[in-house]
């Protein structure tokens, strides 16, 4: 009966959202009805970080605060909640919960006096960045100069959560739940406050260790971040839990696409194994995960394969933690030297799907028309931590060569022309470590490099469907590029 109901609410959906369809694709293929770009230069809400950045560190000592909320809904038998990452029809809904969702915060300062900066990362598929401005305005009266500096929010991307972008309902109806689009905004606010209220000196040490068996590249070419990184705050106080900050790129769908229930995929287990081994906080940072890479759960690192997919997660994240532990050990302390900054970015949307989308209004997102072209407002980032950890932010799902290089040439891809630009990380000295935090302030979809897009989601493809358009990747280099001159 359950999924009788469902077919016939995904059918009454789109009849009834046939008129607003209909519409959103005249409007799409017409590219009419959009707004002229705004007159306001920078967007209410934006934080452009760091007004200077500092070589030396100024104190001996870090600052760090941590806090999290529990962000599951209460209300999950009596409403309707769809899980997001997964296009299907009907929409998938929420049956039940497995374990719980988060928000966890960090706040770091360098205690140089200029300000702090608060990370942030949501289990979910992705967040907007109208949503993030929301969290910023809640946040207005510790925000500036000498208080928080910077305010960076993210989605781990898992693809068990509530849908908190819209793209997963019943089109053409949005699957956003907009009471839980607000407790979101007030729980990340509030994590983001306890955070920052919470800091402690202590001694930041970073560590990474190259694990290529952990991940794969599900597209061509392959390019990768094969590391993963651990950040690791001890507190000068006795009594005060030490902060994991984890990094690495790999999608959280472990649980499968038959899977109903809400989880926190291997996020969760692998804060879990920490709180148990380490009575450690816990904060997940994802990372550069274009091109489908996901964690690799094969038999190759002793995960029996006729294990369910929620005992190889489980598994998975046992072996994660454990990395954890070793790179806890063999951190190096990383001098007080905070340096952050941002930058807007106008993406040109000439994707169907997302102007549809956008049309449709399933997203909280604005696109604008300037010169016969559409545009959406978006942002990127540049994080210093010390002298030698350098970490760019992408607004969705970055491939990595756009990070790390490996791109196709002329020859192989599929436009047959040249990326026009270098790999970020060639800006970097070699001593340097090149980190990405993924869907950091925005989910606007993959960038995929120009050369290699395709709109007729040929096989091998798949990515562009959930793209701004063609142009996406090379506006973000140059948007990156170009913050880096500024700042060196």
């Amino acid at each position: 009966m359950a999924v009788v109901i469902r077919w016939i609410s995904a059918i009454m959906a789109v009849l009834l959202g046939l008129p607003t369809l209909l519409g959103a694709v005249f409007q799409s293929l017409t590219k009419t009805g959009y707004d002229e770009r705004p007159v306001a230069e920078i967007s209410e809400n934006f934080l452009e970080g760091n007004s200077e950045f500092i070589d030396e560190a100024v104190s001996e000592y870090w600052s760090a605060g941590y806090a999290r909320r529990v962000l599951t809904p209460e209300d999950i038998d009596e409403t309707r909640y769809f899980l997001g990452g997964y296009l299907k029809f009907p929409a998938q809904e929420a049956t039940g919960v497995i374990d719980d969702l988060y928000v966890r915060a960090v706040v770091l300062d360098d205690n140089s006096g200029r300000g702090a900066a608060a990370f942030a990362w949501i289990d979910a598929v992705g967040f907007m960045n109208a949503d993030i401005k929301d969290i910023r305005e809640k946040l207005s009266d510790i925000t500036g100069n000498g208080k928080l500096i910077s305010i960076d929010v993210g989605s781990t991307h898992n693809h068990s959560a509530v849908d908190t972008q819209g793209l997963w309902g019943n089109i053409p109806k949005t699957g956003r739940n907009q009471e839980y689009i607000d407790a979101v905004i007030q729980k990340t606010a509030d994590a983001i406050r306890e955070a920052y209220n919470n800091r402690t000196e202590g001694t930041l040490y970073y560590s990474s260790k190259t694990c290529p068996e952990m991940f794969y590249d599900g597209r061509d070419p392959y390019s990768i971040d094969e590391k993963i990184h651990l950040f690791r705050f001890v507190p000068n106080a006795e009594g005060k839990k030490e902060i994991y900050i984890a990094n690495f790129g790999a999608h959280p769908v472990n649980l499968g696409w038959g899977n109903t229930e809400i989880s926190g995929d291997y996020p969760y287990y692998v804060e879990n194994e920490v709180i148990t081994e380490k009575n450690a906080d816990f904060i997940f940072v994802q990372g550069a995960i274009g091109g489908a890479i996901h964690a690799d759960m094969g038999t190759d690192k002793g995960i029996p394969a006729e294990l369910t997919s929620f005992e190889k997660t489980k598994e998975y994240s046992k072996i994660v933690a454990d990395i954890l532990y070793e790179l806890a050990e063999k951190g190096e302390a990383v001098e007080p030297i905070l340096n952050v900054k941002h930058a807007q970015v106008d993406f040109e949307v000439n994707n169907f799907i997302f102007l549809l989308a956008e049309r449709a209004g399933l997203c909280n997102v604005k696109a604008f028309k300037e010169d016969g072209k559409v545009y959406l407002t978006s942002e990127i980032g540049y994080v210093e931590i010390g002298k030698n950890v350098k970490i760019v932010e992408a607004p969705g799902e970055v491939m990595p060569e756009i990070i790390y290089g490996g791109f196709y040439s002329a020859e192989e891809a599929y436009n047959g022309t040249e990326y026009p630009y270098e790999g970020i990380a060639t800006r970097f000295g070699e001593n340097d470590e090149v980190l990405v935090f993924g869907l950091c302030n925005d989910a606007v979809g993959y960038i995929v490099p120009d050369n290699d897009y395709s709109a007729s989601n040929e096989e091998g493809h798949y990515e562009e469907t959930v793209s701004t358009g063609s142009k996406s990747a090379t506006a973000f280099s140059k948007a990156v590029f170009t913050l880096l001159e500024e700042v060196n």
